[in-house]
């Protein structure tokens, strides 16, 4: 798993602060603008039948997948990094998708402090636009069950400021699909698995996004 995450961190898969914002030319000149946040969380939950029995079942799973969780949440947290959000929320028509009006498209830092992306109710830029909406990744999970398999888990929070709004409209939600070759079990598999993760986000925000009305 160590090969793997060099592997990971090699490719380019991580991103630095230097690298936002990031605005896209497309809708430079529109009046409205959309703050996109990703998210630098990774977690990992692989539960076995023992979870079915009882109290007992359930610690003795945990103590035994307590390792594969904490590799798994690693390599998810590299793999599926802000880069790769980004990048895969660029390949959306987020603007139609959120249901909104021509809008600037900014992909801003992500926010460490998870308290700040789930409670804020502010803007998190200092974008003082009156035509201002906010996309926030807040989770990135990876589960392996016994019984359904492996799948991937986004939560989002759409905050619309539009109308000069001081305190936002919220809508949060989730999406998850399964997976089928993440996570890698050696280094020629991370290019399918890292592929297989950005699909799967990339359902889950379509997911999420049927809730915007």
């Amino acid at each position: 798993m160590k090969l793997l995450k060099l592997l990971a961190a090699t490719a380019g898969l991580c991103c630095t602060s230097a690298a936002w914002p990031q605005t896209t030319p497309a809708a430079a000149d529109a009046a409205c603008e959309l703050h996109v946040f990703p998210s630098l969380e990774g977690r990992a939950t692989t539960t076995g039948w023992l979870s079915g029995m009882g109290l007992v079942g359930a610690l003795l799973d945990a103590s035994k997948n307590q390792a594969r969780n904490i590799s798994d949440a690693d390599y998810l947290r590299e793999a599926l990094g802000p880069k790769m959000q980004v990048d895969a929320l660029k390949s959306i028509d987020l603007v139609t998708a959120l249901k909104l009006p021509p809008s600037q498209i900014v992909f801003e830092a992500p926010i460490a402090d998870r308290a700040v992306t789930t409670k804020a109710g502010g803007r998190l830029s200092t974008s003082t636009a009156p035509c201002y909406s906010e996309l926030i990744v807040t989770q990135n999970l990876y589960t392996k069950k016994a019984i359904y398999g492996r799948s991937l888990n986004n939560r989002f929070i759409f905050k619309d400021f539009r109308g000069g709004k001081s305190q936002a409209k919220l809508v949060k939600g989730r999406g998850g699909n399964g997976l089928t070759s993440f996570p890698p079990k050696t280094t020629d598999e991370s290019e399918a698995a890292e592929l297989d993760l950005r699909n799967a986000f990339t359902k889950n925000f379509h997911e999420f996004a049927k809730s915007i009305t």
